[in-house]
């Protein structure tokens, strides 16, 4: 018997168990797509991710040349956790999601990071570098938090769209 025949007895001898005995053992957890597999996000966006590159480096260039900041490099990533960062070498990451986001959002992510160009911190000089540049910084700042699901779900467009109009208009009424 090869390892992968007694994998998949075992396995279907614990699934056999957990609903026999569900409160024993709980239900099994469903297997977490790979993120580089056929059909992930993406690999199958790739054209998006090109476009989201293309939308973020322009927000880069614009908002640099207006605060009157040099940088490095820019490059897109596939994050995890992050929206963005700021290298000693002053080369800006960015989570290719961020595309995703309303333009204002995008925006002040990407004014958070220029501003790490001057302060290499969370200092309070770093934000108010970030307020004399985005006066709203954290209305943006706090939307990102609450809705960051709806950046990272890769959704089709339109129903994205939807949600974060859903979403602004939350956060208006909160005000």
């Amino acid at each position: 018997m090869s390892i992968s025949e007694l994998c998949r007895d075992v396995r279907s001898f614990l699934n056999g168990l957990a609903s026999e005995l569900p409160d024993i053992f709980p239900a099994p957890r469903q297997p977490r797509p790979s993120r580089r597999g056929p059909g992930s996000p993406v690999l199958r966006d790739a054209a998006g991710r090109k476009e989201a590159r293309q939308i973020i480096i322009g927000r880069v260039e614009y908002l640099a040349r207006r605060l009157g900041l040099e940088y490095g490099r820019v490059f897109v990533k596939d994050q995890r956790t992050l929206w963005g960062s700021c290298s000693g070498r002053k080369n800006l990451n960015f989570n290719w999601r961020l595309a995703a986001a309303p333009q204002d959002i995008l925006d002040y992510v990407v004014i958070h990071e220029l501003c790490h160009l001057r302060e290499m911190n969370h200092s309070r000089k770093f934000w108010d570098l970030v307020r004399a540049a985005c006066p709203d910084y954290p209305a943006r700042r706090k939307w990102l938090r609450d809705n960051c699901a709806l950046v990272r779900t890769p959704a089709p467009l339109a129903a994205r769209e939807a949600a974060f109009l859903a979403a602004s208009l939350n956060s208006f009424n909160e005000l």
